[in-house]
């Protein structure tokens, strides 16, 4: 298991998915380089909205990168202990050894990946084909009202899932 530097990791999460992929976590850098891209895109027809869920993507791409990084050295530490310190757990040929702790992945439902490209299409279609239909919508803040709307269920949709009633 190769080390990762928690500080190179930091300076290069600067750069939205870059510290995952340094980390080793590919798929999800590519999902926040792409995330950040859109909203980038999208901040001309939106400036209310899209700085603020760019502001979002960024910070919370960043606390991750480092948390999986501190993983990762816990892991690696862990490693080591059970390798070279036979005496503290017992022989690693032993029989029923317990398995290295496994970090939980939160895997990106395609589902929700497919429903945010069918938004974003909808989206520029919008902005592109009919600029008369989009300024109407914007003069009536229709980007707050449905970032509001996501904001809400997303939290009510948390809430059902980790209730502990």
């Amino acid at each position: 298991m190769i080390k990762k530097r928690r500080w190179l990791t930091f300076l290069l999460a600067m750069v939205p998915g870059l510290g995952h992929m340094y980390l080793g976590f590919k798929k999800l850098g590519l999902e926040y380089m792409l995330g950040a891209s859109l909203c980038i895109m999208f901040i001309p027809s939106m400036p209310t909205v899209f700085p603020f869920a760019l502001a979002a993507l960024w910070f919370y791409q960043l606390f991750d990168a480092l948390q999986k990084a501190a993983w990762m050295k816990l892991s690696a530490a862990e490693h080591e202990r059970m390798m070279f310190h036979p005496d503290s757990f017992g022989a690693p040929w032993t029989m029923g050894m317990p398995a290295p702790p496994v970090y939980p992945h939160d895997d990106v439902n395609p589902v929700w990946v497919g429903i945010g490209c069918v938004i974003a299409g909808i989206m520029l279609m919008l902005i592109t084909v009919f600029p008369t239909l989009w300024r109407i919508l914007n003069d009536m803040n229709i980007g707050a009202i449905l970032l509001s709307l996501a904001l809400i269920g997303y939290g009510l949709r948390m809430l059902k899932n980790n209730s502990k009633v």
